[in-house]
């Protein structure tokens, strides 16, 4: 039995009798009625899912894991297990994980997909910064961004047409990507390793021009440059984004340099942010502040 809900324009479909359903809370970044959370909602609820989505009302890219830590935050139901926060990614995330599905936790978190991609460590971006929190707060999760083509940024009628187009795969992806982490579980339970994230990039191409998927290193190079560029309102700059090539760059074994080739890429990202003893020694024995040694 196919149910349209036509305001959004998602379709669920009945539960397969075999299937082994997720509960999953879904965010991004870009606002819960962009087209990117639109159609993996669509693909996720098909695929026999129970999916909640918290995301935010409008959008908050490039706000990292920031929060609001005073004040209230606003929520509403605008269609059933469909929620919206007036706050940022991570608050949608903590929302949905303290409140909205405090009953009934997920299994795993999903964020994106994401208008644009999101490689290297990306700290800026709300949807690595959405899953990144969720990570933080106990719960599997992963991340989904999908590229864009600077070239299509003024194309006709529709810019960006090909990051557009290559959501579909992209929610289908993020499907295939799930049953394999169901498929694979560890001996615990687990769907990935305590303190982990994936961080999926979709090439802006259709699924026959994608070139394959790859597990690949992160790095601080996420093969984008920022230029700031003057003009003649003083103390103004004009930001402007610039796509490196990838042979502008040593190491092709990184995630933006197969990305830029037209491959799925999978980082995968750790919570441990401390460093080693032997990092921690070193910096101690050059502290006077520290007292004796």
């Amino acid at each position: 039995m196919i149910v349209v809900l036509t305001e959004f324009g998602w379709v669920t479909s009945a539960l397969a009798a075999d299937s082994e359903p997720l509960r999953i809370l879904l965010t991004n970044d870009d606002g819960y009625d962009a087209p990117g959370i639109k159609t993996v909602h669509e693909y996720l609820v098909t695929a026999g899912h129970d999916v909640t989505l918290v995301a935010p009302l409008t959008d908050h890219s490039s706000s990292g894991m920031r929060v609001t830590a005073w004040g209230s935050l606003n929520y509403e139901e605008q269609a059933p297990g469909v929620w919206t926060v007036d706050g940022f990614p991570a608050d949608a995330v903590l929302v949905g994980l303290l409140h909205v599905m405090r009953d009934e936790l997920p299994d795993l978190v999903i964020s994106g997909a994401n208008f644009g991609q999101n490689l290297g460590f990306a700290n800026s971006s709300g949807t690595v910064g959405a899953a990144t929190m969720a990570m933080y707060a106990g719960f599997p999760a992963v991340a989904v961004s999908v590229g864009i083509n600077a070239s299509e940024h003024s194309t006709d009628p529709v810019p960006y047409a090909s990051t557009l187009g290559a959501f579909t795969g992209a929610a289908e992806f993020v499907v295939k990507l799930i049953d394999d982490l169901q498929r694979t579980r560890a001996e615990d339970g687990r769907l990935l390793a305590k303190q982990t994230i994936l961080n999926v990039n979709y090439p802006a191409a259709r699924p026959d021009a994608v070139n394959g998927v790859r597990v690949v290193q992160s790095t601080w190079d996420r093969g984008v440059r920022i230029d700031y560029e003057e003009t003649e309102r003083a103390g103004q700059l004009n930001v402007r984004l610039r796509m490196v090539e990838p042979g502008d760059a040593s190491g092709d074994d990184v995630d933006w340099q197969w990305f830029a080739r037209g491959y799925v890429t999978i980082s995968v990202l750790d919570g441990d942010s401390a460093a080693e003893k032997m990092m921690r020694d070193a910096v101690s024995r050059r502290l006077s502040v520290t007292g004796p040694k």
